[in-house]
C-alpha cells in the first residue's frame, strides 16, 4: 500500500486537489499561516515537539500535518482507514485530528477565513459579496389543493391532467 504523505502527492495536482479540496497554489498560502498555529498550539499545550514527547507516527513535516488534516476534513474517512492510509494506529489519528483542527481553525481564522456560525456574522459577511443569481434545483411535491374551482386553478402547474 502507497503511503499519503504531502511530498509523495505534491507533482499530481488534480489528485492533490481531489483529496484536500484545495489546489498546490492554496496550500502553500495557507502553509505559513498554519506553521505559526501550530507552533503556538505547542507553546500553550507546553510541548516542544512530538518527537520529543515520544510520539510516534508519519506526521513528521509541518506539510504532512496540514495534508493530514485537509484530507481528513474533506473524505471523513473512518479513523481506522485515515490510520492505514498514513501508516498510523486508530488512536493515534484520533489524537493527531483532535490536535489539529484547533490549529486549522485558527489557521483560517488569522487569514480572514473563518466560517461564519451567526445568521448576523452571514448577512455581514454577504453585504460585503458581490450580487449574484442565485438557483433552487427542488423537486416538485403533491400539495393540499383547495376545493374551490377558481382557487385551484391558481395551483395548477399544467404538468397534471387538467382541473375538472
Amino acid at each position: 500500500m502507497t503511503e499519503y504523505s504531502y511530498h509523495a502527492l505534491k507533482g499530481k495536482s488534480k489528485t492533490f486537489r481531489a483529496m484536500t479540496g484545495i489546489d498546490l497554489g492554496e496550500f502553500t498560502k495557507l502553509l505559513p499561516h498554519f506553521q505559526r498555529a501550530y507552533t503556538a498550539q505547542l507553546i500553550v499545550d507546553g510541548h516542544e515537539s512530538e518527537t520529543k514527547r515520544g510520539r510516534p507516527g508519519n506526521l513528521t513535516t509541518i506539510e504532512d500535518k496540514l495534508f493530514f488534516i485537509l484530507y481528513y476534513l474533506k473524505t471523513y474517512p473512518l479513523q481506522e482507514v485515515l490510520g492505514y492510509s498514513f501508516n498510523m494506529s486508530q488512536g493515534l489519528a484520533n489524537r493527531w485530528i483532535h490536535r489539529l483542527c484547533p490549529v486549522l481553525q485558527s489557521s483560517l481564522k488569522s487569514m480572514g477565513h473563518s466560517p461564519a456560525r451567526l445568521p448576523e456574522e452571514v448577512l455581514e459577511r454577504l453585504s460585503h459579496e458581490m450580487p449574484q443569481a442565485l438557483g433552487l434545483d427542488a423537486t416538485e411535491r403533491r400539495i393540499q389543493r383547495p376545493t374551490d374551482i377558481g382557487v385551484q386553478e391558481e395551483y395548477y402547474s399544467g404538468k397534471k391532467n387538467s382541473i375538472r
